[in-house]
């Protein structure tokens, strides 16, 4: 149960994370230059890893951990763009459905066969994601965020299915996997400063207020989820769990929204009814989870 429990947990901080992040995308902090910075945090969190591992650096550690921290920074970079494009309530369910692509990636990449209710799981917990994530009636739906939202579905899923894979080979320490992966992800990010619009460096006021709150929960997440996947080998139970972090951030929209001055701080009765049912399924897909 604990990497049940600490991807649960992550999935909390992460639509907290989602809200405010929007929030400070919202307010002025910067697409690129919030990427860069949030990357740069995390990196830095992870610095203690090496010394936990039992041994230094191997050779395959840094080429395996380089790889997927190519693939990792990649989907982060179109996580923020589906946030800037559309609401974090809708863009945050939708990547819930990399459960089902960890699942698929799972079974195509290295033939790991899963038990029918772990894919009955995934299944119900894509559809709780596409309730969660419809946009109202009327509203003009963001179908870039939403295709962004999928790119990076599809990304994290691949991560998530190749991490503990990697972590099997005898050569390799989850610590030292881990930690060359998001020191990657860190080095990648100085990419972004010429991307960024406007002064780099500086503090933005608000748009940075929020950017660091924002940070602090994505930082905890990051650090759960890869202790929940890179030292346990059930990556598509953790993330039916994990995904309920769509769930978490419609939650933190309604309960917050309003007081931070989110844009997306209210929703039609419909649409709320609509995100209640999937989030029934989701709860559905959560309790079927560790049982498969």
């Amino acid at each position: 149960m604990t990497p049940l429990a600490l991807a649960l947990v992550a999935g909390a901080c992460y639509g907290l994370a989602a809200l405010l992040c929007k929030r400070a995308l919202e307010t002025g902090a910067g697409t690129f230059r919030s990427l860069a910075y949030s990357n740069w945090f995390i990196t830095i969190s992870y610095l203690p890893f090496p010394f936990l591992a039992e041994e230094g650096l191997t050779r395959s550690e840094i080429t395996l951990g380089a790889m997927l921290g190519v693939l990792f920074c990649t989907s982060q970079t179109t996580c923020f763009l589906a946030l800037r494009r559309g609401d974090a309530s809708v863009a945050t369910p939708i990547m819930g459905t990399k459960t089902l692509f960890v699942a698929v990636f799972g079974y195509l990449i290295f033939e790991k066969a899963l038990p029918a209710q772990t894919w009955l799981a995934a299944v119900l917990a894509v559809v709780a994601v596409i309730l969660l994530g419809w946009p109202a009636k009327g509203s003009k739906p963001s179908f870039a965020s939403m295709g962004l939202a999928v790119v990076t579905a599809i990304g994290f899923g691949l991560t998530d299915a190749l991490v503990p894979e990697f972590g099997k080979d005898g050569d390799v320490d989850p610590f030292n996997l881990l930690f060359m992966m998001v020191l990657t992800v860190g080095v990648l990010s100085f990419l972004f400063i010429p991307m960024t619009k406007g002064r780099f460096l500086g503090w933005r006021k608000e748009g940075d207020k929020w950017l660091l709150l924002g940070t602090i929960p994505l930082t905890a997440q990051t650090i759960l989820f890869s202790i929940a996947i890179g030292f346990y080998d059930v990556p598509t139970e953790a993330n039916v769990l994990y995904m309920s972090r769509g769930l978490w951030s419609i939650i933190f929209a309604v309960w917050i929204g309003r007081m931070i001055g989110a844009s997306e701080g209210s929703a039609p009765k419909s649409v709320l009814l609509r995100r209640f049912l999937g989030a029934t399924l989701l709860l559905a897909g959560i309790y079927l989870a560790p049982t498969g």
